[in-house]
């Protein structure tokens, strides 16, 4: 079976689609949310940023271990590299979008820098 990145995005869409206006509604909140913390100038401090990067790390910590389940597998049954090349990629994925969305709120809990 030959595969396409065409197809891969067509899977992708299908298995996303029930999900797309609750998936706009969260990019539109985050937006929002990123333009405040830009207009008050806390979107850059380290505290925010450092914030972000250790919820987004522990999402990708948990999701390394629960993946698996999600697919009605487990552990034993990754048998090789890509296997595990797939679980950590899609991990950090996940990582990486919960650090980005996490971002935004996290900067407008910090203190505004006094000007």
């Amino acid at each position: 079976m030959a595969f396409s990145i065409v197809g891969i995005l067509s899977v992708l869409l299908e298995v996303l689609r029930p999900l797309l206006p609750i998936l706009i509604a969260v990019l539109v909140i985050d937006a929002v949310l990123l333009i405040l913390a830009l207009k008050r100038g806390t979107l850059v401090t380290s505290g925010a940023i450092r914030l972000a990067v250790v919820l987004g790390g522990a999402a990708a910590v948990i999701t390394f271990f629960i993946a698996p389940a999600f697919t009605s597998s487990s552990f034993a049954n990754l048998t090789g590299a890509l296997d595990y090349l797939s679980l950590v990629g899609g991990a950090l994925g996940v990582g990486v979008v919960v650090a980005l969305l996490t971002w935004p709120p996290m900067a407008l809990l910090q203190r505004s820098e006094i000007k």
